[in-house]
């Protein structure tokens, strides 16, 4: 019952919890993306540069290159993908850390609890 009361226990077995659940996510929603992306092009979202019939064609293509350039959908799934990697990379490490708390906290309180076997004994 003693194990209960040492700190490192509860917040190893949070940590493991929530990695866990970003680990998941991080896999389930990066095949999303990742199926996505793997069907083919993806469709842009501006229009055509012949749409803008204020300027000529120079212009349209000085001024309008840089706005389109990374704007397509292909790019925001990527954008997503990697999200979505860094969250699944971050449940990893969040299990490690998880684990690494909860094993600490087990060992302290077998220490702790040895111990206080060993030192019980010499009292008497």
């Amino acid at each position: 019952m003693s194990v209960i009361r040492n700190p490192l226990l509860p917040v190893g077995l949070l940590l493991v919890i929530l990695g866990l659940g970003n680990w998941r996510t991080g896999c389930a929603r990066g095949r999303e993306y990742e199926v996505l992306l793997a069907s083919g092009p993806l469709p842009a979202n501006l229009a055509d540069f012949d749409e803008f019939d204020q300027l000529n064609s120079r212009l349209n293509a000085t001024l309008l290159t840089p706005i389109q350039r990374g704007s397509d959908e292909s790019t925001f799934a990527n954008a997503k993908l990697d999200f979505y990697k860094i969250v699944q990379s971050g449940g990893r490490a969040l299990v490690l850390v998880g684990l690494f708390c909860a094993a600490s906290g087990l060992v302290r309180e077998w220490y702790r609890q040895r111990h206080t076997a060993r030192s019980a004994p010499a009292a008497r």
